[in-house]
């Protein structure tokens, strides 16, 4: 029988790498990179897509999906209320990742969340975050704490001195207890979906780790 195809949200840090190699014991995944290039540096960027390649040695998919989000992000900071721009910012990525399900015949959503590590990590934040959204998302690592985590990152051979995917963004005084209702409305007034659909027409799809990424990056810029 066929495996279910999932879509991972993998930035390049430790934990989303290794919540995608454990969901490749059950499922097809398709890991989904949100580049923030030109908002963080090339090399960054450069430092994710290397922990990609080596994830694919580890694990068997097909490509990876590269989507702009720098732009996005932007229009997240420069809005009402910046207590709430994490939370934005993961329910935006959950819209988009909803989009590309439809697109890949995915069936669920991975990410490498854990239990109150960061500010959008909070059981209010994730509910938050997650209402709504039509496919499940799963959280392989929602009770592992950051040793545990390095622990298996290093024990799977994805563990890189090096690590992408910190995000700078994060406001003085992050909301820990988001209103889902207030974040739907704050995006909407965004227009969040039409700017996913402006970013997909940027996509990148990554299969060879060869593609020419300074082109890209500086077609982003």
């Amino acid at each position: 029988m066929k495996a279910e195809k999932v879509l991972c949200l993998v930035s390049g840090g430790i934990d989303s790498p290794v919540a995608c190699a454990m969901a490749a014991k059950r499922f097809e995944v398709i890991p989904l990179h949100f580049c923030l290039y030109p908002y963080t540096c090339e090399d960054s960027f450069l430092v994710a897509m290397n922990s990609l390649k080596d994830l694919k040695s580890k694990i068997r998919f097909e490509k990876v999906v590269v989507l702009p989000w720098a732009k996005i992000l932007m229009k997240i900071l420069g809005g009402g209320d910046k207590s709430y721009a994490c939370v934005e910012c993961r329910k935006g990525m959950f819209r988009a990742a909803e989009i590309i399900c439809e697109r890949e015949g995915a069936s669920g959503i991975i990410t490498g969340e854990s239990l109150g590590q960061k500010a959008s990590q909070t059981l209010e934040n994730m509910a938050a975050t997650s209402a709504g959204i039509k496919f499940p998302i799963l959280r392989p690592l929602l009770s592992f704490d950051k040793l545990e985590v390095e622990r298996l990152s290093k024990k799977l051979g994805l563990w890189h001195d090096v690590h992408a995917g910190c995000c700078y963004a994060t406001p003085k005084h992050p909301r820990t207890r988001a209103d889902p209702k207030v974040v739907d409305a704050m995006l909407a007034k965004l227009d969040i979906g039409g700017m996913i659909s402006t970013e997909l027409e940027n996509v990148l799809e990554v299969r060879t780790f060869a593609e020419d990424f300074k082109t890209y990056l500086e077609n982003l810029a």
